[in-house]
């Protein structure tokens, strides 16, 4: 290293790493095999029996179930299979997820089923601008053997790579223009964005007063029920009755055992009792959660077959989130990283380091960082994060937990 530098060094890994990359615009191979392969000899049975419960998504006037797939970990057809014995027919995928195979997987599995008809297909891409949805809808399509999308979200709304601007972009005439054209060719049903940064309350607003979203999937958990301002945002969408689906319900799930503990005398778990919390809330239209194995599919079914929650698990949840609160980040990227003078993506570095501590989606997380600018990635070692812990209202040790990230995912 007294030889090679650090910037030589990572731009070398960064390009060997970007070489061994699926494009996302690409609709890679799968393996068969695995994804039709039968269940383990051992794979324990399951006794639950019953449909999830289900709810109509806004204007779309579609009757979704309160649990929906999310496609971002394992998927095959066992998994695919028992959902929609459970009721479970709303499937979330993007072009992104599991290295560019989910759409691929999901349209193989459905088309071998025979059940493309009974399923609500969701998916999304990340453009840099309106018009390139034109092409990128074909793309999906080609992935997910189907010729329509039951529903198509602009994904990550409010991420670094767009520009401020696109808090306004729910209600954009050019936007709306292009969501109008492909709802013409009858390629998408629906349309709408995914959002889980700070402007969060302000697309929600927007989308409301440009009446052309049919539905948003945002970051929605026992934490931000204490958000005003999120809140209100929520009620505004709701009265435009735009759909609405709640994701990241997990978020701040950390090492605090003993809540976990409590949870289960009850005989539900944590996760459990966190999605029958939002459920409670009563204006998420459905949750998108990603269930990465059989047995969570079947627990979370479990836990909506019995949605209810009590006001002691409430009071427990909320002791929770107040005891943790200072352990992860919560989205609100504007008020700390405008405090620094630097490259660094505050905001996506700490939401990584979630993945990784929080879900354990340790291989997403390092992926996911890999791709920030390299000068993002490199100026946190030489960033001052005094300002920036200052301006955060959680009292995060931003400073700290940035080393973390790097050092962890890099």
């Amino acid at each position: 290293m007294d030889h090679f530098s650090r910037r030589k060094f990572i731009k070398s890994t960064v390009l060997m790493g970007a070489a061994s990359m699926v494009g996302c615009n690409s609709t890679p191979e799968v393996d068969d095999a695995k994804i039709f392969a039968p269940p383990p000899a051992n794979s324990p049975a399951s006794t639950l029996v019953g449909k999830v419960p289900t709810g109509v998504l806004g204007k779309t006037g579609v009757t979704v179930p309160i649990l929906s797939h999310g496609g971002g970990y394992e998927l095959n057809n066992v998994m695919v299979a028992r959902a929609f014995d459970l009721g479970i027919n709303y499937f979330d995928v993007a072009d992104c997820y599991l290295n560019g195979q989910s759409e691929a997987i999901l349209g193989k599995v459905l088309e071998k089923q025979g059940k493309r008809k009974e399923a609500f297909v969701v998916t999304k891409n990340h453009p840099k601008q309106f018009k390139d949805l034109l092409v990128m809808v074909d793309q999906r399509l080609t992935s997910l053997r189907t010729d329509y999308l039951d529903l198509y979200f602009m994904h990550q709304l409010g991420d670094a790579e767009y520009p401020k601007e696109c808090v306004d972009w729910p209600k954009s005439k050019e936007l709306k223009e292009v969501v109008e054209a492909l709802k013409k060719q009858k390629k998408i049903k629906f349309f709408g964005f995914s959002c889980h940064a700070g402007i969060l309350p302000q697309a929600l607003e927007a989308a409301a007063e440009g009446g052309f979203v049919d539905a948003i999937m945002l970051r929605y958990n026992f934490r931000e029920v204490n958000s005003d301002a999120l809140n209100r945002a929520i009620d505004k969408a709701k009265q435009a009755n735009i759909g609405l689906i709640a994701m990241k319900t997990q978020g701040g799930r950390v090492s605090f055992q003993e809540k976990a503990d409590a949870f289960k005398e009850k005989g539900f778990n944590q996760a459990q009792s966190t999605l029958k919390a939002v459920w409670a809330d009563g204006r998420m239209d459905t949750i998108v959660s990603n269930m990465p194995s059989l047995q969570i599919v079947q627990e979370n079914a479990m836990a909506a077959l019995q949605k209810e929650i009590s006001q002691t698990e409430r009071q427990m949840l909320d002791d929770y989130a107040k005891a943790t609160n200072h352990l992860v980040c919560h989205g609100c990227d504007h008020l700390c990283s405008s405090q620094v003078n630097s490259p660094v993506r505050i905001g996506d570095t700490l939401r990584y380091l979630m993945y990784h501590d929080n879900y354990e989606e340790y291989s997403r997380a390092k992926d996911l960082f890999g791709k920030l600018p390299l000068e993002a990635r490199e100026a946190i070692f030489t960033t001052d994060f005094k300002m920036a812990e200052a301006a955060c209202p959680y009292n995060l040790e931003i400073g700290k937990m940035m080393h973390k990230a790097a050092h962890k995912l890099a």
